[in-house]
């Protein structure tokens, strides 16, 4: 297979999108100011914000399309444990000891999360 072919899609050393929209936010501080500082802050800026994305870039081509998908789905998953789960007889070799049900049991009772 051809190396090309998996190789992630960037743009200046950065992924499309994210240099793309910071592009478009760099040309609308310009052309909010339309001066002389304008210019320089908005080439300031993406240059900045463009050298923070490469280095996201080198840790992960796929870093910002990843925490899009995981908060995608952050409701439906939650931040901490649950202490609430019900107790599942799983066939296993070894006997559950009668003081781990009991624990089970108690964590059941009391709070709802870790």
């Amino acid at each position: 297979m051809y190396q090309s072919l998996v190789r992630p899609h960037l743009l200046m050393g950065a992924e499309r999108g994210a240099t793309m929209i910071n592009a478009v936010f760099a040309m609308g501080v310009y052309f909010f100011t339309l001066s002389i500082p304008g210019i320089i802050v908005a080439v300031s800026l993406f240059v900045l914000v463009q050298a923070v994305l490469r280095h996201l870039a080198k840790s992960d081509a796929q870093m910002i399309a990843l925490v899009q998908r995981a908060r995608k789905y952050q409701s439906f998953y939650g931040d901490s444990a649950s202490l609430d789960a019900k107790y599942r007889e799983i066939p296993i070799a070894y006997v559950v000891a009668p003081t781990t049900r009991l624990l089970s049991l108690l964590t059941r009772q009391g709070t709802k999360r870790a």
